[in-house]
Formats: structure tokens, sequence, C-alpha cells
């Protein structure tokens, strides 16, 4: 398998492996149509999922050491399959949930294994660029067949698709596993006091960006609503903004480092804050669509740069290996902080402290970015 073939399949994992978040924005504020449930049941299940993806993605390292990244993604990817037919074919609330945080605890450890291989590739930055452009391809194509499924077959037709999704992993991993295998932790991986303060710093600024990123994010749908876009108009117009962030994946797979990282690691946090708070609190649906375009094109824009961060950190791909799951949890968190900002003050209050997250992630950004020229780390 060439070099390429090699980054490609492992872009489309990667892509499979957050599917579900992809999803989750569709069904986290009306699964109290499919389920018996109370309307905030949804929020804290979405949560549940994310964080059990995030917990299994950081503890993957320790409890499947003996395992060959490939064979790792492979068995996640079948086990996610399963959890996500569970979804499917629950009525009773319990049996939802019971799938919905296996299948994050699947899709966890299969991201983990992924990243950790596309990290030890030449030219990362690249690389996760590509990565961030078959995702944001895949989340636009889910988006866009996504309002005539269920119009047709209903909500349960989407974890359906994600079982699939999975399958496909699992054989593209298969696949992968036949050219050669990789050890979970790479020789010479350094420990964690060798990374020093910029690993936990970025890791803390990863959260907090997605944290008040994912506040408006999971709740577009219903915030589209109040505007009178129904549902599957609003999966179309969720896949559109999907496409901009193809513009933001293309651009920063075109720029590369020639920036730098501090000036794009600046820049983005501060116009993310501003858009989040008109999104919120416009009246007019075409600048709120235009709004949903910036978000996801800025949000896609940074995660190669975090990424080159944390692989500069650690080439070996333990570190960034965990990317996945500080991303993971800033996304569990912005649904929470929604529902507490909900109740203080509606979605208004929602933008206002979604965008002051965004900007001290932003500062956090600033002060790893500058630690770190050409490539290598600077003397603490």
């Amino acid at each position: 398998m060439s070099p390429t073939q090699r980054v490609l399949s492992l872009a489309v994992v990667n892509s499979v492996g957050f599917s579900a978040t992809t999803a989750m924005a569709l069904w986290i504020t009306s699964v109290q149509g499919l389920l018996p449930v109370e309307p905030w049941w949804g929020s804290v299940v979405g949560a549940c999922q994310l964080g059990a993806a995030a917990m299994s993605n950081l503890v993957a390292p320790y409890l499947f050491r003996r395992v060959s990244c490939e064979e790792l993604a492979r068995a996640a990817a079948l086990f996610a399959a399963i959890c996500a037919g569970f979804m499917a074919a629950g009525h009773a609330p319990w049996l939802f949930a019971a799938g919905a945080i296996g299948l994050g605890v699947g899709h966890g450890l299969m991201l983990n294994a992924a990243n950790a291989l596309l990290a030890r590739s030449h030219a990362v930055q690249g690389n996760y660029a590509t990565a961030q452009i078959c995702e944001v391809a895949f989340a636009a194509s889910f988006y866009f067949a996504a309002g005539t499924i269920i119009d047709l077959f209903g909500l349960r037709a989407i974890f359906l698709i994600l079982s699939v999704l999975a399958l496909l992993a699992a054989l593209l991993m298969h696949r992968l596993s036949l050219s050669g295998r990789s050890p979970r932790d790479a020789p010479g991986a350094p420990t964690d006091g060798a990374i020093g303060w910029r690993g936990p710093a970025t890791a803390l600024a990863f959260i907090l960006f997605f944290v008040g990123q994912a506040s408006f994010y999971q709740h577009q749908v219903a915030i589209g609503s109040r505007l009178g876009i129904d549902p599957p108009a609003m999966s179309r117009l969720m896949a559109l903004a999907t496409m901009g962030g193809m513009m933001g994946a293309v651009a920063a797979k075109m720029a590369g480092l020639r920036f730098g990282l501090v000036r794009p690691l600046m820049v983005i946090p501060l116009a993310l804050a501003l858009v989040l708070i008109m999104a919120v609190r416009t009246q007019d649906g075409l600048i709120f669509a235009i709004c949903a375009v910036m978000i996801q094109s800025l949000t896609i824009a940074i995660i190669p740069y975090v990424f080159t961060i944390l692989a500069t950190l650690d080439p070996t791909g333990r570190l960034p290996s965990r990317g996945p799951a500080l991303l993971l949890l800033g996304v569990a968190g912005g649904p929470l902080l929604a529902e507490v900002c909900l109740r203080k003050g509606g979605y208004g209050l929602v933008g206002v402290a979604g965008a002051a997250i965004v900007l001290v992630s932003g500062l956090l950004f600033m002060m790893t970015g500058r630690g770190i020229r050409g490539g290598v780390p600077r003397a603490a």
C-alpha cells in the first residue's frame, strides 16, 4: 500500500470515528420524539457518549499496550458497529443509552489508533489537513443524505448507517494490517515530563475551544427551529455549513506553516467568538446560515495547527493520538454548558459564554504556539 493510500485510509477511518459526533447533532434535541424521555435526556446521553469516547481514547495506550494500532482499530470498529445496532433497535431508553455509550467507547479506541498512525507519518500538518478534508466531505454527505433518510425511514435509520460505516472502518483497518503492524507505543516515546508545560496547555486550550464551539453546534437544530427552519431543512443547512468547513481545511493544507502558528491560532478563536454571538442573536435566517458556515470553516481550520503542535511535542504519536479525546471532551461539555446557559438566560447567554471560552482557548494557543519555531520546541 502506497503512503498516499495509507493516509487516505486512515483519513476515512478517522472520519468514521467522528461520525457519531456528526449524527449526534441530529438526534440530541429530538430524541424525545423517538423515545419516552424528558427533553434534557438527549443532552445528557450525548455528553455521556462523547465522554466515553474521550475516556477510552485516553486509556487505550495503557489497556492495549501489546496490541498493534491496526488490530485495535479493527476490533474497536466491530464493537462500534454492534453498539450502533443497539441504538437502532432499542425501544427502551436504557438500551439506547447503553448503545450510545458503547458506540462512544468503540469510536474512542478507533480514533486513538488511527491518529497515532497519522502522527507518525511524514508531513504531519498536511496529512491532518487531508484528514480534515475527508472528514468534512464525509459529514457534508451525511447531512445532505440525512434529511431525506429521516423523511423516508425515520431517525433510527441514521444509527443503522453508523453501524455500516463502522464495518467499513473495520475492513479498511484489516487491509492496513495486512501491509504491516505498528506497535501501540512507538520506540523512544518521550515521558510526560519531557513534553513540558506546552502539552497540558495545548490540551486545555483544545478542550476549551470545543466547549465553546459545541455549545452552539450541538444545539443549532433547536436554534434554527426558532427561525422557522424545520429539522430536514436544518440537516441540509448543516450539510452546507459543513461544506464551508472544506474551505477551512483546504486553506490549512495550502498554507501549511507558512504563516507560523501564532497568527492563525490568534485570529481563528477571535473570529469564532464574534460569529458565535452573532449566530445566537440574529433573527434573520440568511445571517444564521452564513454564521453556521463560518463557524464550521473556522473550526476545521484550526485543527491541523493544533495537531501540529502535539506532533511536534511528541513525534512518536502518543500525544497526538489522544487529540480526539481532547476534542470529544470539549464537544461533550458544550451541550452541558448550553443547558446551563439556557436555564439562566436563553440562547443569547449561550453565545456569550461560548465566545468567552473560545477567547480563553485562543490565549492559551498563543502561549503554546510562541514556544515553537521551525517545528522544534524552544527551551522553557
